[in-house]
């Protein structure tokens, strides 16, 4: 079989290119399987919690609270069927939607450029990874937003209808990954086949209309239709906590022009004048002029501009969309989420300044950038092997990683997993707040109720306080825990029992008392730092 591979890579130099991407990121980002830069007890656990929990056979929105799309539970959670429950499961099924968007990228510029081009763009775009430190659910998002651009890219490039059907289906699994980033995108595909069409002056056939209708009617119902299927049993509140995108629903709100003036306050002058920014700068402007007209261009190249001009502001708005929930709430890492987009223009801006050089300068240009993008990347996986040191180790039944989260907060950690592990009977679970379901996670438990966040930005009413101490009487919980996060001066976590969730909060004080402390409780809680654990015992 080997022998045959071999000459067809050979011949063959765009598969072997799609292979050579794959193997250098596997060989960049496998490092991380079993590292993770930090753990946080609210948002990682909730992740984990919720990927337990459909690794189990329960419903995301109905069995457990969850803010993103109910997809990923289960793709996760398939992973821990394959390998088991460990955390390193996840990270692993994490690498696989890294590698995939890597290989999405390499294709997608490959519709506009040549093989070795398109490599040096996957390369770049594993250098510049979107990772949200804080979640494993948008590395799914990332992987679809990828296929999707190719997919677009190559209708561009020949317009075929099933390359339009392939783009409806990665926005659907977008809707279930992140609902706002699928419709939005959804929007953006049927403008931008309207706009590819009329640059081509191709007719509203039949077979349009039934891509339009499908695309605008078709794919939402049946986004609503599984959207409808999770939630319709929950309340409007509950509804409202599981899809937060009401502006009194997020707890940090700005209009645009603050989000803009916070950009343009962190751009500093200095780093302008960077030779790789001013080389790639160059680059851009050269390739814009390459797109203007003149008086002597030929039909056939101004059409070619007109093209090339289309296709740059279609990725340029893109870019611009998916800046959307950075724009309300000034939040940086939601600017994450254009990266896809803003490296394929950016290589589009290449590929279109270099089209008329000579192979010799295109070459180099294309390995000097493979080349500077290596090193990057290696540069994140010598500081993954840099912490990889006996003392950053988290060695627990189902987190064997290395993090670099304090020592106090892993010692705060471990001792808290033994204690429940010890003094809870094997049917026995626990009620962990404000936000701690790292804890029902690493002792295997479920937690006594669908709510497992008590923040103050969750608005949480008198009425579901009512059904969630009614839950803890019914299954007679007899242990709380309680983090120091539940004092925090950090915008919208609010100061439990007192802020928010009065009645839980005396419901606590008046049946519980206190059975074991650890950890910090003098000073401010952090998100993965300073942790501090209470466990009360029913009285």
């Amino acid at each position: 079989m080997l022998k045959n591979v071999i000459p067809f890579l050979k011949n063959n130099i765009k598969a072997f290119l799609a292979l050579l991407t794959v193997l250098i990121g596997l060989l960049l980002f496998f490092p991380q399987v079993n590292y993770l830069d930090y753990i946080a007890q609210g948002d990682h656990g909730r992740d984990l919690y919720a990927f337990a929990r459909a690794y189990e056979g329960d419903l995301p929105y109905q069995d457990y609270w969850w803010e993103y799309g109910p997809l990923t539970p289960y793709y996760y959670g398939a992973f821990f069927k394959l390998l088991g429950t460990d955390l390193t499961s996840i990270l692993f099924a994490e690498l696989v939607l890294i590698l995939a968007s890597g290989l999405f990228i390499y294709f997608a510029v490959s519709t506009f450029s040549g093989p070795l081009l398109a490599f040096s763009g996957a390369l770049f775009f594993f250098a510049y990874y979107p990772f949200f430190y804080f979640t494993f659910n948008h590395a799914a998002g990332i992987a679809a937003i990828s296929y999707f651009l190719f997919c677009l890219l190559l209708y561009f490039k020949n317009p075929k209808i099933r390359y339009l059907y392939l783009s409806l289906i990665s926005i659907f699994l977008l809707c279930l990954i992140k609902i706002n980033f699928g419709i939005c995108n959804l929007i953006g595909l049927a403008i931008s086949v309207l706009l590819i069409d009329s640059l081509y002056n191709r007719p509203l056939d039949n077979q349009k209309k039934k891509f339009y209708a499908i695309s605008l009617l078709a794919v939402p119902l049946c986004v609503f239709g599984v959207y409808f299927f999770l939630l319709h049993n929950l309340t409007l509140y509950e509804i409202n906590q599981c899809l937060p995108y009401l502006s009194s629903d997020q707890f940090c709100n700005i209009s645009v022009l603050s989000a803009l003036n916070l950009i343009f306050k962190k751009i500093n002058p200095a780093a302008l004048l960077n030779p790789a920014i001013l080389f790639f700068s160059a680059i851009i402007a050269f390739s814009i002029m390459q797109m203007v007209p003149y008086k002597r261009t030929s039909e056939p190249d101004r059409l070619l501009k007109r093209k090339n001009c289309m296709t740059a502001i279609i990725l340029l708005g893109f870019c611009i969309i998916n800046t959307h929930e950075f724009l309300f709430s000034g939040v940086k890492y939601r600017l994450l989420w254009a990266i896809p987009f803003a490296v394929l223009l950016m290589f589009f801006f290449v590929s279109t300044a270099i089209k008329r050089t000579s192979f010799f300068i295109s070459t180099l240009l294309s390995i000097g950038i493979a080349f500077f993008s290596i090193l990057v990347a290696i540069d994140r996986s010598f500081i993954c092997h840099k912490n990889k040191i006996p003392e950053n180790f988290l060695s627990l039944d189902r987190t064997n990683i290395f993090t670099i989260n304090p020592a106090d907060w892993k010692d705060t950690v471990k001792n808290t997993t033994s204690f429940l592990k010890n003094n809870l009977k094997s049917n026995e679970t626990f009620f962990a707040l404000p936000y701690d379901p790292l804890y029902y996670y690493l002792t295997g438990r479920k937690s006594p109720t669908r709510q497992i966040i008590f923040f103050e930005y969750m608005n949480i009413p008198a009425e579901q306080e009512e059904k969630i101490i009614s839950e803890l009487e019914e299954q007679k919980i007899n242990w709380v825990l309680i983090s120091s996060r539940s004092n925090s001066r950090e915008n919208g976590l609010g100061i439990f029992g007192k802020t928010h969730c009065a009645l839980i909060g005396k419901y606590i004080k008046d049946n519980f008392k206190l059975a074991a402390q650890f950890g910090d409780w003098k000073n401010e809680p952090g998100w993965a730092s300073k942790h501090g654990i209470r466990i009360l015992r029913r009285k």
